[in-house]
């Protein structure tokens, strides 16, 4: 990341910005300096997003629900407000990396870590549930690891609240695709079920190196989430118990019925059958 960025040494809303931590497609994320000398994850909006007024609702209403959901294993919220005409939000800085960074460096993890990391993840995504709110983009990259272990839930961009109204088009479906549960593509109803479909998806990839239909082109990948059944893991990590494998596909079901009725539930069973093994 460039260390040219212009923001860099300045002050944004009382925080000192020391650097670039990331940029995504809605804006920027700096590491920055509190006036009581803590560090933050500054998310700043970027102009363009900053004058849609369904990008800047989005972006309060995350806000809102971060701050309302305190919990070991939720990224807080401890600041927002606007700079020169664009939003921000300061988020406690977790000393470490995101799941996606880790398994890009590491590959592959074993069972244990892969258990712990669904535990925890499990765990903020029901505190979460509990405010009333549906995650719709659990993926590695919105899962950060600190230097402990342990895991922390982040980023409820896409968030919606289960008691008001979603702000995009009639039927459009806001996600990752290698992570989107059947009814979010069909632009469904969508509940604390599409969330551990994404997180089996994602402990797919924490096992397999790769999330379930890594390997379909383009487009394609929203009629694998469908119709087919994801890949045979057992060709990928021959090592791990058919058992586990069998657990862990659980989450994965097309139907949301099918799958576990809450994240915790689908960790204890990942828990046993790893125990087991």
């Amino acid at each position: 990341m460039s260390v040219n960025d212009p923001r860099i040494g300045r002050q944004i809303g009382g925080y000192n910005v020391d650097a670039v931590l990331g940029e995504g497609g809605m804006g920027k994320v700096y590491r920055a300096t509190g006036p009581d000398g803590g560090r933050v994850a500054l998310k700043l909006v970027k102009d363009s997003h900053a004058r849609d007024e369904t990008f800047r609702r989005r972006f309060y209403r995350e806000a809102r629900i971060a701050q309302t959901v305190q919990h070991p294993n939720v990224v807080s919220v401890v600041a927002t407000g606007e700079h020169d005409g664009l939003p921000y939000m300061a988020q406690r800085f977790i000393e470490g990396m995101s799941l996606d960074e880790k398994l890009k460096r590491e590959g592959p993890l074993d069972t244990e870590s892969a258990v712990r990391i669904c535990t925890d993840v499990a765990a903020g995504l029901e505190a979460l549930w509990g405010a009333g709110m549906v995650h719709r983009d659990v993926k590695p990259a919105n899962i950060l690891l600190d230097e402990t272990g342990r895991a922390y839930i982040t980023d409820f961009g896409l968030a919606k609240d289960t008691q008001g109204s979603l702000l995009t088009l009639p039927g459009q479906a806001l996600g990752s695709m290698d992570y989107m549960a059947p009814e979010q593509i069909r632009g469904e109803p969508v509940s604390a079920a599409t969330d551990i479909y994404a997180l089996g998806c994602v402990m797919y990839e924490c096992m397999a190196g790769r999330p379930p239909f890594a390997e379909v082109q383009g487009m394609r990948i929203l009629w694998a989430h469908l119709q087919d059944p994801p890949p045979d893991p057992r060709a990928i990590r021959p090592d791990i118990p058919h058992e586990f494998w069998r657990t862990l596909l659980v989450a994965v079901e097309k139907d949301p019925v099918k799958r576990p009725q809450t994240a915790g539930e689908y960790a204890r069973m990942l828990t046993s059958a790893a125990e087991s093994a």
